[in-house]
């Protein structure tokens, strides 16, 4: 990690900073006045680095002769030429001492401490808690001593994850021991960081770690094979039966397993369920990714999935309901066409939807059978053996059977047909 060395020039007098002393070529903060003195707090850049910055004893005036210990033990000067200051390296933690003579009285005296300030750690993501929470460990690799110089104030964590900063519990003073804390956990996976504001109000950051989510997130596809225009629930999509669905969970994120819930129909569902798969068609929970299934009967069906992270069984997310609707059945059949070959109503067909089973008849007007089919899908094209049937009045009889799993109903249609060309 870099730091930019800012020039801090201390000028503040009202709450025990000298206008006499500027610490100059480091990050420096004030934290506390002792009795004899304040306290210079100095951002260190590594751990066990060489001293850095200086400070100037600048007194006022000139034609001063300075002096100056370094925990009460004298050292060198060398004064500028005017002899309007005292500039010296910062030689380590502890207390400072300047004073300044003139004709041999000690006219100034300056007294404060410095404490050179450093904080390195690392961060790792370990366990995930209810497939909802992470837990950060914090492990401290250097703390500074700072015995003898209190900041007396809260050690304030934040942490920088999935793009937003949110603050942690703060503490008296620096743990020793390694420190854990819970976040929400999310369904992508996100780089985070830890920043720390020490006791003397510098910010450290942790390295960069990445967090692998194991929150699944189950997203269903369902698609119908065989669908039809008939108005049904808000957002709802009909087939009519046999209707084959496709259901597929690849949309999903971070599952290794899924299961699926195809539930019966309501009017299956008779009497006491004694267990949820009594609930589900063929009582079982189906588990492939994707899969075809087809319903043979009409109804409204629920259906669920839920996605599974393969680190363990309890990270489990399950979807919203969905319905594969098959609409009931239905047998309406028309009294004219017009077979002339202008593409409208050429066809005498029925309209069907979720017929188990079919027969259609055409008679004469003499009750001979003309045409004869057992497909809803298809019908006469007004001709008899290739050749264009008359004008006039035919007639129909067609029986078929719904698709209900619980009393069907039995169509029997009989009526006259009046082919126009």
């Amino acid at each position: 990690m870099r730091y930019v060395l800012l020039l801090f020039f201390v000028f503040l007098t009202g709450l025990g900073f000298s206008q006499r002393i500027q610490i100059e070529g480091v990050e420096v903060n004030y934290s506390s006045h002792y009795p004899d003195g304040p306290l210079y707090v100095i951002r260190q850049t590594q751990a066990g680095a060489a001293p850095e910055g200086q400070v100037s004893f600048v007194p006022g005036g000139d034609r001063w002769e300075f002096g100056w210990t370094y925990e009460g033990s004298p050292q060198a000067v060398a004064p500028y030429e005017d002899s309007t200051r005292l500039t010296v390296p910062l030689l380590g933690n502890g207390l400072y001492t300047f004073t300044a003579r003139k004709d041999g009285v000690n006219t100034v005296q300056e007294r404060f401490y410095v404490f050179y300030d450093f904080m390195d750690f690392k961060i790792t993501l370990t366990d995930v808690l209810d497939c909802e929470y992470i837990t950060i460990h914090i492990d401290y690799l250097y703390i500074p001593d700072f015995a003898g110089f209190p900041g007396g104030e809260n050690v304030d964590y934040w942490v920088d994850w999935d793009g937003k900063e949110r603050q942690l519990s703060s503490m008296n003073d620096y743990r020793y021991e390694d420190l854990s804390q819970a976040v929400a956990g999310c369904a992508e996976d996100v780089s985070c960081r830890i920043r720390i504001k020490d006791r003397f109000g510098f910010v450290w950051e942790s390295n960069e770690v990445t967090y692998e989510s194991m929150i699944p997130e189950a997203v269903p596809e369902l698609t119908l094979g065989n669908t039809v225009d008939v108005v049904g629930e808000v957002g709802d999509e009909m087939g009519q039966a046999p209707l084959e669905v496709e259901f597929d969970a690849f949309g999903s994120k971070n599952a290794s397993s899924y299961e699926w819930y195809l539930y019966k129909d309501t009017t299956d569902l008779v009497g006491m369920v004694l267990s949820p798969e009594d609930s589900l068609i063929g009582n079982q929970i189906r588990t492939p990714e994707d899969f075809v299934y087809t319903y043979e009967h009409s109804g409204r069906y629920k259906v669920m999935l839920v996605a599974i992270h393969g680190k363990g069984n309890f990270c489990r997310d399950t979807s919203d309901i969905q319905y594969v609707n098959v609409v009931e059945s239905l047998l309406d059949v028309p009294n004219v066409f017009t077979p002339n070959g202008d593409g409208k109503n050429d066809i005498f067909k029925v309209k069907a939807l979720s017929l188990e089973s079919f027969q259609g008849v055409i008679l004469n007007r003499w009750g001979r059978k003309i045409y004869e089919w057992n497909d809803p899908s298809e019908g006469w094209d007004g001709r008899i053996g290739g050749k264009y049937a008359s004008p006039g009045t035919y007639f129909y009889v067609i029986t078929a059977k719904g698709r209900e799993k619980v009393n069907p109903p039995k169509y029997v249609k009989k009526g006259a047909l009046l082919l126009v060309r």
